[in-house]
């Protein structure tokens, strides 16, 4: 090996000192590359994000987006500082917005500001079907729009894997990442006793096989683990196994879900589809009412040029059993930052969705409604779904307490948001677009804790009527 000393050889110091530079000047000016500053404005008079009646917000973004391609290399860069002006409220979780990581209210900042900032990349090598990656990125896994199994309801979080095509028909996806279990690690505390911001590791890994045998059927299953109090498990770094029994030779303390989804493309514009997800299963109790039988599905359709040549229709409903997305062991939740990995509404949830889009011109109109709500979820049904049940306590029923006769038609705390939105988009040039929306929301028990629910009479029923619009403008 041949190691240059620099000053040896008398390298002039004004070279070495502007040798960052130049090197970043190397990118800069690179046709790989492309570096765009972003500015975006957005208002809502009264946002569906926040449970409050009166939420006008106004969101300031300033950031770059860029890019750097060449051969097998590809690059993805999101940087960006907000400011939303107007609430100094956290964001609801009751809400399919993304959720934000951290947001703060830090000095200088008015009484009804926070900020938060954006960093995100990811980095492929490889050709478009084949690729390895390294990403702080969203993910979503399955066909539908909401996804039962990984979503971009979750803030972006650090992954890597791949992406590698089989054969023609076969396609297998690995990735393994870190999420934010909000549980603080004591053993810091004595170091960061005023900011109690480290938490203890939670991990995800998961694997994906689509299978398309034929032209118009795609077959998918996934299985994925959440595990924690360990940086990184070497047993769940092989792709190639089931995580179901590797979890048992780890003394089964991880959390494993198991899905599989169809789709069928009936034509060419029209696609039919179906998830189910398996969170637990004992096969001797399958068809008992008190079963482990914690499931959630979807199903929905995807249909493209209806009437016109560029307009889709939506429709989608989607289940999810009120034991799904939690375990035995708190830490082992399938959630990121309090939100859920999977659907976004989380456990013991469910929404019918409705999408219609069309161009008008220079303008794409979309028209959303969303019907969703979602019960409670104690540590009292945390530990009794895990425990044998006395037969003096009865089966915990959906969306209500107990099915006992002394209960009568007594029902649990049950929160519902019903959501219409029309919405205009029009695209002036390349550097410039805006859009404009109108949204009736219309909620139900807005603020409804599923871990501490309080009674009906506490909590408000909400009505609002929001007007929205933005800007983006990109150099």
């Amino acid at each position: 090996m041949w190691i240059i000393n620099l000053q040896a050889y008398d390298f002039p110091n004004s070279i070495l000192k502007y040798l960052p530079f130049i090197i970043i000047s190397t990118f800069l000016y690179s046709k790989d590359l492309e570096m765009n500053p972003v500015l975006e404005y957005g208002y809502e008079s009264y946002s569906e994000q926040y449970h409050v009646e009166s939420a006008a917000v106004h969101d300031f973004e300033v950031g770059f987006i860029g890019s750097y391609s060449r051969e097998k290399m590809n690059i993805q860069a999101h940087l960006a500082y907000h400011l939303m002006d107007g609430i100094n409220y956290q964001q609801s979780q009751f809400t399919p917005a993304q959720g934000l990581d951290f947001s703060s209210k830090d000095p200088g900042l008015g009484d009804k500001q926070r900020n938060y900032y954006v960093s995100d990349l990811q980095v492929q090598y490889g050709d478009s079907s084949s690729y390895v990656y390294i990403n702080k990125w969203d993910k979503h896994w399955g066909p539908g729009v909401r996804s039962l199994t990984v979503s971009n309801k979750i803030p972006a979080f650090p992954h890597f894997g791949f992406k590698w095509s089989v054969t023609d028909q076969i396609q297998l996806e690995y990735f393994h990442g870190q999420l934010r279990s909000g549980i603080v690690d004591s053993s810091y505390l004595n170091y960061f006793a005023e900011r109690k911001t480290l938490q203890t590791m939670r991990n995800i890994a998961g694997h994906r096989l689509d299978w398309h045998p034929l032209t118009k059927w795609i077959f998918s299953i996934s299985e994925l683990v959440i595990y924690a109090n360990r940086s990184l498990e070497m047993a769940y770094l092989l792709p190639f196994i089931p995580f179901f029994p590797v979890q048992n030779y780890l003394n089964d303390t991880d959390n494993i879900l198991m899905s599989a989804d169809v789709q069928y493309f009936y034509q060419n514009n029209i696609r039919i589809y179906g998830s189910f997800i398996m969170d637990e299963w004992s096969p001797s109790y399958t068809f008992n009412k008190d079963n482990h039988n914690w499931f959630g599905w979807q199903a929905g359709i995807d249909w493209k040029d209806i009437y016109l040549q560029e307009d889709q229709f939506r429709l989608e409903y989607t289940w999810t059993d009120h034991r799904m997305y939690h375990h035995r062991f708190n830490v082992n939740d399938v959630y990121s930052w309090g939100y859920p990995v999977g659907f976004w509404a989380g456990p013991h949830a469910e929404e019918i969705y409705a999408y219609y889009s069309f161009s008008l011109g220079d303008n794409q109109i979309e028209i959303l409604i969303s019907n969703a709500k979602r019960g409670e979820y104690t540590d009292s049904m945390r530990i009794d779904q895990y425990s044998g049940r006395p037969s003096d306590i009865p089966v915990y029923e959906r969306f209500g307490t107990d099915n006992s006769e002394s209960c009568g038609d007594c029902v649990g705390t049950v929160e519902s948001k019903h959501l219409m939105r029309l919405s205009v988009y029009r695209k002036f040039n390349q550097k410039l677009g805006m859009y404009v929306r109108y949204s009736f929301i219309d909620w139900e028990n807005a603020g409804f804790e599923p871990e501490n629910p309080l009674s009906d009479d506490v909590l408000p029923d909400i009505t609002k009527h929001s007007i929205g619009f933005g800007l983006r403008y990109r150099y």
